[in-house]
């Protein structure tokens, strides 16, 4: 079997014959990661004017070829009305297929996470020895770790809000600034996401409200920056019972101010120690402990 164990390990490299195959009898199958072509407007007029360029990766399936690299340029091609497209013709398994799709969609970054996903449970039950653990899939597509484990929890904390809220939530790898208004999340952001649904004090939360505070939360963050979006989560963490436009206000605000400086000394000392006890920030530590005291004293 192939074996695939960088990004390096380029697929154009491997044996496969050339050849014109015939656009009717072309398909899209199980084994193609992505799940639209998106848009190939321009790509379609390229097509138009020069032919397309670089050969597609398909696999014989029956007679027909199953597309495995290449979905854009196909769907431009019969957009531009081509009867034929060049392509590297490739026996290949489900699972040597996968691998491949993957590799070289997240090479050209034309992949969402969401679709990550999916393709990397596909290769997990195509063959749960190889590509049972996080790091077995790191090492087929010469990622590393931490970029599959931020894969996986962000899609998954994503699709359970999604589910328990019927929320319109998604994750991509670069949303648009209009995009992240109507809450789509970054990838690093949908991580936070995942971090703050951990939380004892989340999980302390009946199920219902967890999930629409969590709702709340990824439509809160979604626009900001990363440090902004993490400075809520870790407030959010803190008391997620709160409203949260209580929390993101108090998470600017105590965000720009210096707590160290303002603070006495012994005060700073074990606001630091708690936040770290709690992997938390000071300020958030500050705004718990300043609630409890207004309970206290009964002026909230």
């Amino acid at each position: 079997m192939v074996k695939f164990s960088s990004a390096q390990e380029n697929w154009k490299e491997q044996t496969g014959s050339i050849m014109s195959v015939e656009i009717s009898k072309l398909f899209v199958g199980k084994t193609n990661v992505r799940r639209s072509p998106g848009d190939v407007g321009d790509l379609v007029d390229s097509v138009k004017e020069k032919g397309v360029l670089e050969p597609v990766l398909v696999r014989p399936i029956g007679g027909r070829y199953e597309l495995i690299v290449g979905s854009r340029r196909f769907e431009a091609s019969k957009i531009a009305g081509l009867k034929k497209i060049p392509s590297i013709v490739r026996p290949m398994t489900d699972e040597e297929a996968i691998i491949v799709s993957l590799v070289e969609n997240i090479q050209r970054k034309e992949i969402e996470p969401e679709e990550e996903y999916d393709a990397i449970l596909a290769l997990k039950k195509a063959n749960p020895r190889a590509y049972g653990t996080s790091d077995q899939v790191a090492r087929a597509l010469g990622k590393s770790r931490k970029y599959v484990d931020d894969r996986i929890s962000a899609v998954e904390v994503v699709r359970k809000i999604r589910r328990e809220t019927r929320a319109d939530i998604t994750v991509k790898h670069a949303p648009l600034p209009s995009e992240r208004k109507e809450g789509v999340l970054p990838v690093r952001h949908a991580t936070f996401l995942h971090r703050a649904e951990e939380a004892a004090t989340v999980q302390e939360l009946p199920r219902r409200e967890r999930a629409t505070q969590l709702k709340e939360l990824a439509e809160t963050i979604a626009p900001l920056t990363s440090p902004e979006a993490e400075n809520v989560v870790s407030h959010f963490v803190m008391a997620p019972q709160r409203p949260m436009e209580d929390i993101k206000k108090e998470a600017t605000y105590l965000h720009a101010v210096k707590l160290e400086i303002l603070l006495d000394p012994r005060v700073a000392d074990g606001l630091r120690k708690a936040a770290e006890e709690r992997n938390t920030t000071m300020e958030a530590v500050a705004t718990l402990a300043i609630h409890s005291w207004l309970r206290q004293q009964r002026y909230a």
